[in-house]
């Protein structure tokens, strides 16, 4: 008799750890995803800049966790990067150096800053051979124009006839202008649901030549492009403006960029 009862309570104490692994795999799938945020600087979480924290807020608005990512200088480095997220944001910021697309600073190039650079360039390289989501934004989208072959405009007031303003020349806040979805099959215009947008600007670069494998998907009314997805991949999606800012603006037609973000990131985290 006590053997057969000690039988019936190691069942149940089975059964029992079995659902509590069963609970525990359930809770961590209803975590929020996790979005790597492409490093900038070094700097103190009390005393963030308002950059990087305009990308922490639009990534925590849409219910995602930020993760500010370290300094990359190896592809190892990248690769233990990419175990923490789910996806990531390769975000604005300075010029680039013109070397990473063979061509000689121009006399307008403005602050370099090669450590990002080789941050950035080491991030999405890898990102891309991981599959791994990725949403560009302005010197983001850049970097990603650029490890693919293409080449930037180094300086568009002198280098490109335009009667827009695609930065404020005082520098102050944003510029806004019009822009349209040319391609109703792509991710940004399922975002956005829309063709004609009002976007922010804050860029005296653009992609000048597409790299390899990039889509045309947004343009602004002078032909700069606005929008660049990469054909083939689970989700890589560049715009030149700043969705970020939108959000926390309160301009939240915006904030179905970080969903659909997000919404890949958890794909990627499921598939691990």
């Amino acid at each position: 008799m006590k053997k057969r009862f000690c039988l019936i309570l190691l069942s149940f104490l089975l059964l029992f750890v079995g659902c509590q692994n069963t609970s525990t795999k359930v809770s961590e799938k209803e975590k929020p995803v996790r979005i790597g945020i492409s490093w900038e600087r070094d700097f103190s979480m009390d005393n963030i800049p308002e950059d990087p924290k305009a990308y922490i807020d639009a990534v925590k608005k849409s219910g995602a966790e930020p993760i500010l990512l370290p300094q990359l200088k190896t592809e190892e480095d990248a690769l233990k990067a990419l175990k923490l997220v789910d996806a990531i944001i390769l975000t604005g910021g300075e010029d680039i150096n013109p070397k990473y697309y063979k061509e000689e600073p121009h006399a307008n190039l403005e602050e370099l800053k090669d450590d990002r650079d080789v941050s950035d360039i080491i991030l999405a390289k890898t990102a891309l051979k991981e599959d791994f989501p990725i949403l560009a934004t302005c010197r983001g989208m850049q970097i990603l124009n650029t490890i693919l072959g293409g080449t930037l405009y180094q300086d568009l007031p002198t280098q490109y006839d335009s009667d827009i303003s695609h930065r404020d020349p005082e520098l102050i806040d944003f510029a806004y202008h019009s822009c349209k979805i040319i391609d109703k099959e792509s991710k940004l215009y399922s975002m956005l649901n829309k063709e004609d947008l009002t976007v922010n600007s804050w860029h005296h670069q653009g992609i000048k030549s597409l790299g390899k494998g990039l889509k045309i998907t947004a343009l602004s009314p002078d032909g700069i492009i606005e929008g660049v997805e990469l054909e083939g991949a689970t989700f890589v999606v560049g715009v030149q403006f700043h969705p970020e800012w939108h959000v926390v603006e309160g301009q939240d037609e915006y904030l179905p960029v970080f969903y659909m973000l997000n919404d890949y990131a958890k794909r990627n985290r499921d598939s691990k």
